[in-house]
């Protein structure tokens, strides 16, 4: 008996474009639709873009621009799509276009929406993913070392300011470091945090304006490989000068938290248990997650994600989702604790998940104060 392989349409959009550029080779443009059956697909793009993607896609992907199918790119994917197959029985994903959508079903088509992810094998890393990602971390280490080492060299001036010669430091100029260096090792990043004080206490506040000493510095570094489209992920916090003991003890439950998390990681582990882990080591410290006047603090987020072609793609690391680890899963593991009166800590590797453990994949140290 037949089988007939499932016919999946992608159009390029800011969800797609990882799977289109797992399954193809290549990074594709703005505008791209994918028609692939199997291990098979019909890549179609503009003709100012088809001569790059015939060059550079995967065996088993043919480029086509519209002109070859007889079509036009003012006609639009509808009929890009009817010229290429077929079949009437078309699997999409859940964005997919709802205006495109009702054009098909006007033609006859018959579309079944995507129960699961388009490409559940990218959960599992290849041997060359694995680099990838290994060397945009090693960026990501390098570039957190450049931060670092401005911060701690900075003085401290008698207003509590850091200060680099005349020039005051801040939050910018620490973040253009780290973007000089990630261009170095061809990589960028457009959202890089370098949060101090209370704008620490808000896990993805990028911070703005002057840095102070004693204060938390949170600074996480997620650069994206511009040769492999590949990311890496990196958290350290950091204080120039003593800091109070509420920080440090804040500091200790975090590392030890990060510790436990990393002790239950190895394939077959539950993600939601790595988490349990991290976040019980939190609350027997004392520190307490909850909202405090409507404002959330504590322990506010899972402990990670999964790294590879989008900074965050499964399997996610959280007390939501009960899943096992596999051999071969990159994830994060970022445990963190923000309160607004103080700032917060959150300390993050990057790690590959092995049969028995798991193997950090670029090694940077972990101190707070500078």
């Amino acid at each position: 008996m037949k089988t007939h392989l499932p016919i999946h349409i992608l159009i390029s959009s800011t969800k797609n474009t990882a799977d289109i550029r797992y399954l193809c080779g290549a990074e594709p443009p703005e505008t791209a639709m994918l028609i692939q059956t199997g291990s098979r697909g019909t890549l179609i793009v503009s003709e100012m873009e088809y001569s790059r993607l015939r060059r550079t896609v995967k065996r088993g992907i043919t480029v086509l621009h519209p002109e070859m199918i007889g079509s036009s790119w003012k006609k639009g994917s509808a009929d890009w799509i009817k010229k290429c197959t077929d079949k009437k029985k078309l699997t999409v994903s859940a964005d997919f276009p709802l205006g495109l959508a009702e054009k098909l079903k006007r033609a006859g088509s018959k579309l079944k929406i995507s129960e699961g992810a388009i490409c559940p094998q990218r959960e599992i890393k290849t041997a060359d993913e694995i680099s990838a990602v290994r060397n945009a971390q090693r960026a990501a280490v390098a570039a957190m070392n450049a931060a670092i080492k401005q911060i701690a060299s900075s003085e401290i001036g008698k207003d509590g300011l850091l200060r680099c010669g005349k020039t005051i430091l801040t939050s910018e100029l620490v973040r253009a470091t780290i973007c000089h260096t990630l261009l170095d090792h061809d990589c960028i990043a457009t959202e890089t945090i370098v949060a101090c004080g209370p704008h620490s206490a808000d896990p993805h506040e990028r911070g703005t304006g002057p840095l102070r000493a004693g204060q938390p510095i949170v600074l996480d570094i997620f650069p994206r490989s511009t040769a492999t489209g590949y990311w890496g992920d990196l958290t350290r916090t950091v204080c120039r000068g003593p800091a109070p003991a509420e920080l440090k003890k804040m500091y200790n439950a975090v590392k030890a938290a990060h510790a436990a998390a990393l002790k239950v990681v190895k394939a077959g582990a539950w993600t939601d248990d790595v988490h349990a882990a991290a976040a019980g080591e939190l609350d027997c410290r004392g520190f307490q997650t909850g909202a405090v006047n409507g404002v959330p603090q504590g322990f506010i987020h899972g402990t990670g994600h999964g790294v590879g072609l989008e900074i965050h793609e499964a399997p996610r690391v959280s007390s939501a989702v009960h899943k096992k680890l596999r051999a071969g899963n990159i994830i994060t593991i970022e445990p963190g604790l923000y309160y607004p009166h103080i700032g917060g800590i959150r300390i993050e590797d990057t790690i590959l998940v092995t049969k028995d453990g798991y193997q950090m994949l670029a090694s940077c140290p972990k101190r707070f104060e500078y």
